[in-house]
């Protein structure tokens, strides 16, 4: 849902919130009925305390009906019904909050019409002054302090509430909560285990309504926060992505975030430059909120994804509507921007850094951000070892983790006597280099593994050490790990977690041995080296432990160690490229990629006119562009809108120039097309040099596009898997006679081409001396003139075959005619690749390519009947021999393997903007 400026951002945020509470109430809130369960769990008051809310926000944005009825209408219907001492903390100040759009408790509109006990539930209801005690008791997270004076400072407002002292206790404290640490961060544990997680930015947006009364902590925090966010954000939106409450909240976080910065003034003032990044960073997690609910208007946030233990299958209505909410605030906040402001490019609005974000002064509690052309990533080195706090790098879509689970990723496991350690909660150190794109930490004992996020005692840390380096390497990142123990444990083993759109090539060292076993996206099998350590990848997929807040993970790739007292081993991961292909499923598409499949993935184009959907662009690496009217046929507009969008999400496109122009010969119409896609292209390859010369002096490329010669490669193998037969069996099911000995058949095969001198060949054959030829033409455009000579033993119009009758037609040629004309405006022909792959060689005129591709399995016979017939006769078999040779050295030459590994290194060179 990328939207480029504020006002259009506003408009379908607020369209989509009304639309999607709509589809709720007719599926399941009909006449806004709050059901008591939803498939198998008791729904809470928290549902309807956020459905008034989400309400009360589209109100304040100006919205007047929903379903069919006036929101006040409905709001007055649901506090009807409001169970007091089932309502508390978030919901209270919600029910608060909606109340006070219309004024002071007494007399308030939206509760016109309730009996006294109707209205005294909802006094009870916005009163959570009971929890303090829990808060006391050190039984709720600290960020509660900031909850519960909100709720208190909605019972002030609302007339409840005479003695402010409540509310000022609770501010104090809150002010001390948030001031405790001069980074402005917040450990939300009770304990100090240094638990920073999205609570560490969420609770400055949670307190704003206080931010007057807390003063200038408040200030100083949010900007923190602000700034936090931007640094360690992903690019589908999440604000924070380890910890609780990511996947959709995260999402949610940022667009709040993000209305909040476009419509508050900084201290350093507003600067246009960073109100586009915000609303890149807005658009971007809208795009994830709206993917996110189903067409009756409920959140999918559980289905094949995870979300903490207490925000279970049961609250899913709950999340619903807190969403909804949040959209609906962040939309009415947005609607006050300036409409026309554009936001950022992807490139702008991440910009690459490698940065240690620290949490504290006193000990090293942090974060690593880093990005840079084909990698981001965040490492949190931050209390409890839960899955989701472990120091394993995140990044949606491509390096997630197990959430609320006792399942280490990307930190040793350890299993003791009857318990589980990892490598978690605060290191001892932690070093970063920014220069080198790494950081390292040191453990100096290891905690139980799976530890809940406060207060309880799993018992003592394991005696052991763990000294990790993390480096990012091109588009790899690399674990250099090294234990120590004071006796073998009972095992030792790492995870590294693969979603299931996104495969990983893992390549696994361990020192002190000879093994060394790499598993990448297609290996499935264990690898076992002479030390006793083992390599393997496991499928997880459908395993409901193994879900992360965004996606299933769907294999494990795992090193099994043998214990000892001493191990160290290596991981480099390297996320598969993902390259959308405008030739996806054709023969030299396959051709291409299937040799470099555990490195590449090849996708179908999201963009053009047999478009796959890809909303953002968010499972593309770069644009495998073939013929560029392909994509939009001759509509210049079209080709100028595909390319900026492209750009603007920072997607790289690597042309292979096949053609100088489409073959219909339209140059008023097409020289433009073309020439907006060579000025697009951050990569070029070319079959040949000559064909880069033509290209290039027809077209302007960027200065800093990368050009590559990669000749064409040869398709033997497609022929050989279609059946190519024995040239007897071929010449039997052609009907065709067996020629004498020193006999010459020629072929003609492929579409009819402008450059095509066909005619040249049928006048060259009837021309010709010899008795002892035979030409077979499968390549009529209609228009010819066909000699009556028996030497020419098919003369057929072009129409398109099946392969196995293609393959026949070629296994019965000794050569190929590929007679072009050299000043056309064709780069190559696959026809040629036909020759090579079937080891013939090619009656050739001067064209250029055929020359460059060819080599000495080119005969060169002119594009003239006089030249071809003069070429033809003075063929001798030694002559042909030699260039039957050569061509077998070109099909040698021509393999797709070295070809493909060429052009994964250019796809590689492109997305890592190397030169």
């Amino acid at each position: 849902m990328s939207a480029t400026t504020a006002g259009d951002l506003a408009e379908r945020l607020l369209a989509f919130t009304v639309e999607t509470l709509e589809a709720g109430e007719r599926a399941h809130l009909p006449g806004w009925s709050i059901p008591r369960t939803f498939a198998g769990h008791l729904v809470g008051a928290d549902v309807r305390a956020d459905v008034c809310f989400t309400l009360h926000h589209l109100a304040e944005a100006g919205v007047t009906q929903v379903a069919g009825e006036p929101v006040d209408v409905i709001l007055n219907r649901l506090l009807g019904e409001v169970v007091g001492a089932d309502t508390h903390t978030f919901f209270s100040y919600r029910i608060a909050e909606t109340l006070l759009r219309r004024g002071p408790f007494e007399g308030n509109p939206l509760l016109a019409g309730l009996s006294d006990e109707q209205r005294a539930e909802v006094a009870l209801a916005v009163d959570s002054s009971d929890w303090l005690e829990l808060l006391d008791a050190k039984v709720l997270p600290r960020n509660y302090a900031g909850v519960l004076s909100r709720c208190e400072l909605g019972r002030v407002r609302l007339g409840l509430v005479a003695d402010q002292s409540r509310l000022d206790d609770l501010v104090a404290r809150v002010g001390r909560v948030l001031g405790g640490n001069p980074l402005g961060t917040l450990d939300d544990s009770n304990d100090r285990i240094g638990r920073y997680d999205i609570y560490t930015a969420d609770v400055w947006l949670f307190t704003e309504p206080l931010a007057d009364r807390i003063g200038p902590v408040w200030r100083d925090g949010i900007a923190k926060a602000l700034d936090l966010v931007l640094a360690v954000g992903s690019r589908d939106g999440s604000a924070v992505p380890w910890g609780r409450s990511t996947g959709d909240l995260a999402a949610a976080l940022t667009l709040e975030l993000a209305a909040y910065a476009l419509t508050n003034d900084p201290p350093t003032g507003r600067v246009r430059e960073r109100d586009a990044v915000w609303l890149r960073r807005a658009a971007d997690a809208a795009e994830t909120l709206v993917a996110g609910f189903d067409a009756d208007g409920v959140s999918r946030a559980h289905a094949h994804r995870a979300q903490d233990s207490y925000r279970g299958p049961e609250r899913r209505l709950q999340l619903t509507y807190d969403l909804l909410g949040k959209i609906a605030w962040a939309a009415g906040a947005l609607a006050t921007v300036e409409p026309g402001l554009e936001a950022a490019s992807a490139a702008d609005a991440y910009p690459a850094q490698d940065r240690w974000l620290p949490f504290e002064d006193a000990r090293p509690a942090g974060a690593w951000a880093h990005r840079s052309p084909g990698i981001d990533l965040v490492v949190p080195f931050v209390g409890t070892s839960r899955s989701h706090y472990l120091p394993a790098p995140f990044q949606p879509g491509t390096f997630e983790v197990p959430v609320d689970r006792d399942l280490p990723t990307w930190t040793p496991l350890v299993v003791h006597g009857l318990k589980r350690y990892t490598a978690a909660g605060l290191p001892a150190s932690v070093d970063h280099d920014a220069d080198g794109r790494r950081v390292t930490a040191h453990w100096d004992s290891l905690p139980v593994s799976g530890r809940g996020l406060d207060g309880d005692d799993p018992g003592p840390n394991l005696n052991g050490t763990r000294t990790a380096e993390l480096s990012v390497e091109g588009r790899s990142l690399v674990l250099r790990d090294h234990l120590t123990f004071e006796r073998p444990p009972k095992a030792v083993s790492l995870a590294i977690g693969e979603v299931a759109d996104r495969p990983l090539r893992v390549e696994w060292e361990v020192d002190g041995g000879s093994t060394t076993s790499t598993t990448s996206t297609t290996s499935t099998t264990s690898t076992t080296g002479t030390t006793g350590h083992l390599a393997t990848v496991v499928d997880v997929g459908g395993l409901s432990e193994w879900r992360s807040s965004w996606s299933e993970i769907q294999r494990v790739h795992q090193l099994d160690l043998e214990p000892a007292t001493e191990l160290r081993y290596s991981a480099r991961v390297t996320p598969l490229l993902r390259v959308g292909s405008t030739a996806h499923g054709h023969h030299y598409d396959r051709s291409l990629y299937g040799p470099i499949k555990d490195r590449v993935v090849g996708r179908p184009s999201p963009v053009g006119w047999e478009a796959v959907p890809d909303p953002g662009f968010r499972h593309l690496d770069l644009l495998h562009l073939h013929w560029p009217e392909w994509l939009a046929f001759d509509d210049l507009a079209a080709h100028r809108a595909i390319i900026a969008e492209l750009a603007d999400h920072g997607i790289p496109v690597v042309w292979t120039a096949h053609n100088l122009t489409p073959h219909e010969k339209r140059a008023e119409v097409f020289d433009p097309i073309y020439a907006a896609w060579a000025e697009a292209a951050d990569g070029v390859i070319h079959h040949s040099a000559w064909g880069e010369g033509r290209i290039r002096a027809r077209y302007a490329f960027r200065p800093d596009a990368r050009h590559e010669v990669i000749p064409h490669g040869h398709f033997g193998r497609m022929w050989e898997r279609a059946g190519l037969p024995a040239r007897a069996d071929a010449e039997s099911w052609l009907g065709l006679r067996a020629l004498p000995p020193g006999g010459l058949r020629i072929g003609i095969v492929g579409a009819p081409r402008a450059e095509k001198r066909v005619q040249e060949v049928l006048d060259a054959v009837a021309a010709s001396g010899r008795d002892d030829i035979e030409l077979v033409c499968w390549s009529l455009k209609g228009d010819e003139v066909v000699p009556d000579d028996p030497r020419i033993a098919i003369a057929e119009r072009y129409r398109s075959v099946e392969r196995n009758v293609y393959a026949t037609r070629l296994a019965a040629c000794d050569v190929l005619a590929l007679v072009f004309d050299a000043e056309g405006e064709m780069l190559a022909t696959g026809a040629a690749a036909d020759a090579v792959g079937v080891a013939i060689p090619a009656l050739r005129s001067d064209w250029g390519y055929l020359v460059e591709h060819l080599g000495l399995a080119g005969i060169p016979v002119g594009q003239t009947a006089e030249s071809i017939t003069a070429a033809i006769d003075a063929l001798t078999p030694d002559q042909l021999a030699t260039a039957t040779a050569a061509a077998a050295q070109r099909k040698l030459d021509l393999d797709w393997a070295p070809l493909a590994e060429q052009t994964a290194a250019l796809f590689e060179r492109v997305v890592q903007q190397l030169p």
